[in-house]
């Protein structure tokens, strides 16, 4: 008996994909089944509006290329209203199946439905039964659940990335701030003494100063001849030259390229050293040019002198000198480390704010908030995951509860699916069990693991359900009632109603229930 195979399409391509792909569903026709409200067939997605559009495109034509391509069956499409009226959306899901079932044989995947049709199915199929038109097994109505909300912890993962990232950035802002000034200051000024000592040795030598630094005399020998004279003399051939440097030259301040004035250079190399503290970036221009000049400059001037002055200046040109290498390959060590940090920053802090950007979209378009469906690096899911399923079974087999007896009522749905598992464990050999078989068993025995158990999933399961419950608001499963005093109550739709009374729950609760109870508890074992 031939099969047809009808494949709800949303916004989810690899779960709609891989039952086919990997045999576990055999088809002779596949139909993609999409909303009235969708792009025609063929159209190009970046011809669509962006948004929902443009991606229901997009999710549509992959599914049909990766059919086309790996399949060796027909594939078209059919098209139902999912956002009218549920009773027109039954009605016209039951004309699907009822001419889909006379042919052979109808599977259906409601992995990427959204909610309000995947019931519509679920009516449509016991309608059909209760009615004598299909056998009970003509109809196969499945979904393929996720281990885990990729979409959502993706997004979380994001917003962690981004959140590092922009922390990063004000440590890296305040690194740079400290290294570029106090730090930087506190590692130039000892150039500057070194500069500030070379003046005073300057002024020693040029015999500006009666004295050497810190008051004691500087020159204990006058000369060879040890006259006081021979010094006099030496004194006024110094100054001598000196005043022909002031008449010979134009300005006020003479470049020391066109002086002998070695004051001048000095001047220059305290304007370079302002100029250039910055210990994270590159040295512009080489100071050694002016401290070369300076040798020079003084070799010319003092080079006949041997008092001690001039001795003591020229160690303080070799102990400047040296001062002047140490201080230019710190900052080039430090500069060629940080060039890189640098461009790597700049290129994590776009794509961080990218992904900001990328983020803020997925939240208007309701995304972060489980009010929509998504595909995310190829893993997607549609709003109706596992905790919505339970969420709503809890909601349509009891009066209307606020947000935290929901909650609750979740989490006792889940220990007590989790004592099951324990009393049947318990009545098998231990050697058998499992970890999660012994993690059960303990729940099972001891009453008081079993509330701690519980409150600890409360807590643990509240963001979740939270996005689970605004899921199901935004698709009309559930609505909140309004009370007079207290907290507002959730109670379902008539929708609700229709998607549990059509639901086989003990059948449902294997896969769904147990699905959110074993991630539960390999987090509680890591």
């Amino acid at each position: 008996m031939p099969t047809t195979h009808l494949s709800v399409l949303g916004l989810d391509v690899q779960r709609v994909v891989t039952p086919l792909e990997t045999g576990d569903f055999d088809a002779d026709r596949v139909r993609l089944v999409r909303d009235e409200a969708d792009p025609e067939q063929g159209r190009d997605p970046d011809d669509c509006a962006e948004g929902t559009s443009r991606a229901r495109t997009r999710a549509a034509r992959t599914v049909s290329e990766t059919f086309s391509k790996r399949l060796d069956v027909s594939v078209d499409e059919a098209r139902l209203p999912f956002g009218a009226s549920f009773a027109t959306l039954y009605a016209a899901t039951t004309d699907l199946l009822r001419e889909s079932v006379a042919d052979g044989a109808v599977d259906v995947n409601l992995t990427s439905a959204p909610p309000q049709v995947a019931a519509a199915f679920y009516a449509a199929r016991t309608a059909l039964v209760d009615t004598g038109v299909a056998p009970h097994d003509a109809i196969t109505l499945y979904a393929i659940p996720a281990d885990e909300r990729t979409d959502l912890a993706a997004i979380s993962d994001l917003r962690t990335i981004v959140s590092e990232v922009e922390t990063a950035n004000a440590a890296f802002d305040e690194f740079r701030r400290v290294a570029d000034g106090p730090a930087a200051d506190a590692v130039a000024q000892l150039l500057r003494t070194a500069l500030s000592d070379l003046r005073i040795a300057l002024a020693d030598a040029s015999g500006d100063t009666p004295r050497g630094r810190g008051g004691s005399a500087t020159y204990t020998q006058r000369s060879k001849t040890d006259s006081p004279f021979g010094s006099m003399s030496a004194y006024v051939g110094r100054a001598r030259e000196q005043l022909a440097d002031l008449v010979d030259a134009d300005q006020h301040r003479p470049a020391p390229e066109d002086t002998r004035d070695p004051n001048a250079v000095l001047d220059a190399l305290d304007e370079w050293l302002d100029a250039e503290t910055g210990l994270l970036s590159p040295v512009e221009d080489d100071p050694h040019e002016l401290l070369v000049r300076f040798r020079e400059s003084c070799v010319a001037r003092f080079g006949k002198f041997e008092d001690d002055a001039t001795i003591a200046l020229f160690d303080t040109i070799d102990r400047f000198d040296a001062q002047l290498d140490a201080y230019l390959d710190a900052r080039t060590h430090l500069s060629g480390a940080f060039s890189p940090v640098t461009e790597a920053t700049a290129d994590l802090s776009a794509a961080a704010d990218t992904s900001s950007a990328h983020l803020d979209e997925l939240h208007d378009g309701g995304v972060a908030r489980g009010e929509a469906m998504m595909s995310l690096d190829g893993h997607s899911l549609s709003p109706l995951g596992d905790l919505e399923a339970i969420a709503l079974h809890v909601l349509t087999t009891g009066p209307p509860r606020s947000r935290p007896r929901t909650r609750r009522a979740v989490t006792a749905e889940l220990r007590e699916r989790a004592e099951h598992h324990g009393i049947v464990a318990g009545a098998r050999d231990e050697d058998s069990w499992s970890t999660f078989d012994t993690f059960c068993v303990d729940i099972a025995r001891n009453a008081a693991e079993g509330d701690a158990f519980e409150k600890r999933l409360s807590n643990e399961l509240r963001p979740r359900l939270e996005v689970a419950v605004e899921a199901l608001l935004a698709d009309g499963y559930v609505q909140t009632k309004r009370r007079e005093t207290g907290r507002d109550a959730l109670e379902p739709s008539d929708s609700a109603r229709l998607w549990a009374a059509t639901t086989d729950w003990d059948e449902f609760r294997e896969t769904v229930v147990d699905d959110v109870l074993r991630d539960c508890v390999e987090r509680e074992l890591d």
